[in-house]
């Protein structure tokens, strides 16, 4: 391999834990995002991956929006939940990324790539063909897990799926990449029911909702792809040093 390709390879290795640093702080900064409909009847917080773990439902809501539009304010009230949290990942990529992580020297693991390319280095004739036959089946099951995953994932984000409170006086549905595209709710029971109850029942049909389109989603299409593998991998990149026979 040239000593131009290490290079890019090494600069990969910078942009890539850069990245991954300013994941994790923005991850951090979006959590709890909570905002609004305009009128305020309505407020709900998502949780770290942007998906509703909370609602709340003001007093006087039957005043300010009457009971027919409780659905139109929740959505409006996720939507500009979503929105400040895109706000905060944007603070958040602006910002420098963070040191390593602690037990992890990326300048080392770089170094002991490169030698077992080359085969120079303290590292033995066997293990640097092992930790380039390795580095190969890794790329060869990102490839492949590429192609299986791409037409299952474009399906699983335009399904939708619906879930219902335990009462069933709320249902919620939402598509595989998390958006919410209705909430609907028993108007007969509406009209008498508590806020809190209200709340307690919405966030529940969220819940459901969830938990039905995770069954189908983007993570279980990854993980019974060949990218599973290597996404568990890329998370933990003292376990991929091992795996390449890098570190002990």
């Amino acid at each position: 391999m040239s000593d131009d390709r290490l290079d890019h390879l090494h600069e990969l290795a910078e942009e890539g834990a850069a990245f991954a640093g300013r994941a994790r702080a923005a991850e951090q900064r979006a959590s709890g995002a909570t905002a609004s409909d305009r009128t305020g009847a309505v407020t709900v917080t998502l949780d770290d991956e942007g998906r509703v773990s909370g609602v709340a439902v003001g007093s006087g809501w039957r005043r300010l929006i009457g009971s027919l539009a409780l659905d139109e304010a929740v959505i409006e009230a996720v939507r500009s939940a979503g929105e400040r949290r895109f706000e905060a990942w944007g603070d958040a990529y602006a910002d420098p990324g963070p040191a390593p992580a602690a037990g992890f020297d990326r300048d080392e693991f770089t170094r002991r790539l490169q030698d077992a390319v080359t085969g120079s280095g303290p590292m033995s004739a066997e293990d640097s063909q092992a930790a380039l036959r390795e580095l190969l089946a890794l790329v060869e099951s990102i490839d492949q897990g590429l192609d299986e995953a791409s037409a299952a994932l474009t399906g699983a984000l335009a399904a939708t799926w619906t879930g219902r409170s335990p009462d069933r006086k709320v249902q919620v549905t939402v598509t595989g990449g998390g958006d919410v595209t209705a909430v609907g709710y028993d108007r007969q029971w509406l009209l008498q029911a508590h806020e809190i109850n209200i709340a307690r029942q919405t966030a529940a049909a969220f819940r459901a909702a969830y938990e039905e389109a995770g069954r189908h989603g983007v993570r279980e299409i990854v993980a019974d792809s060949r990218l599973g593998e290597t996404q568990v991998l890329a998370q933990d990149p003292v376990a991929l040093a091992r795996r390449l026979r890098l570190i002990d």
